[in-house]
């Protein structure tokens, strides 16, 4: 099912041609990964309500990465009716004072459509979602508990745990609600996940998992089976960001 915004609606939808700018931005391609460096900085930085609030920084970033952030929208909700680009950019802008998060992602559309000349609309596509929901016999969480006694820790005997050698997914947080670790699951599944749980209290958590078919590792679906929940598919609409153009390179700074 596709449901497309009316024009009158949707013109206020698409990338900004008007509204609030940068007050300066550059755009250029990123360098060469450098594997002989063990920190670089990558993805978005700085804006408001960060440390940084008059710069924005997003370093190897895609163009479909900067219209999610434009968007405010995940970047499995961004489609295209070509092929994207894939080449990656660094991007480096300052902002007016006072400049709230939401004149941050109008910025961003207003550069991405100067820049890139990016042309978008939103739509309500059916996909596949996901509900997070408690399964037969309860949650098993482990609620947080604010300041704990210090804990002494037993060294491991070697051979306790079993040395996994895939890729990982790993989840761990401290004081995170259920919605917090259904948006997790979410970024994992490249779906929409919601929490139907309808527990409001804050837990401590500590997952891994992964997303081969190694048969001595847990999967995702048995890392939240062991927290007491379970996730229920469906078929809704979701709102997405529709590109209908965009250049492979920007304009010159």
């Amino acid at each position: 099912m596709r449901i497309v915004f009316p024009l009158s609606i949707c013109a206020g939808l698409t990338a900004q041609t008007s509204g609030p700018v940068f007050d300066a931005a550059s755009i250029k391609p990123s360098p060469p990964f450098d594997t002989s460096r063990q920190l670089f900085n990558f993805g978005p930085g700085g804006g408001p309500g960060t440390d940084d609030p008059g710069r924005y920084s997003c370093y190897f970033c895609t163009v479909s990465q900067l219209i999610a952030q434009a968007y405010g929208l995940p970047e499995y909700r961004v489609v295209s009716t070509g092929r994207l680009p894939e080449g990656r950019f660094d991007i480096l802008a300052t902002l007016p004072a006072g400049a709230t998060r939401e004149q941050l992602r109008m910025m961003l559309q207003h550069l991405l459509a100067e820049r890139f000349k990016l042309a978008a609309h939103h739509e309500s596509r059916e996909m596949q979602t996901f509900r997070l929901a408690v399964a037969p016999g309860g949650p098993k969480l482990t609620a947080h508990v604010e300041n704990p006694p210090p804990v002494v820790e037993r060294g491991a005997v070697a051979g306790d745990r079993p040395q996994v050698t895939t890729q990982v997914t790993t989840y761990r947080g401290k004081g995170k609600t259920v919605t917090d670790f259904a948006s997790a699951v979410a970024r994992q599944l490249r779906r929409p996940v919601t929490d139907a749980t309808g527990l409001t209290g804050r837990y401590d958590f500590d997952l891994s998992w992964t997303v081969d078919d190694n048969p001595d590792a847990p999967t995702l679906s048995s890392a939240i089976q062991s927290l007491g929940l379970k996730l229920e598919s469906r078929k809704e609409p979701v709102e997405v960001v529709v590109v209908e153009h965009v250049e492979k390179s920007p304009t010159e700074n």
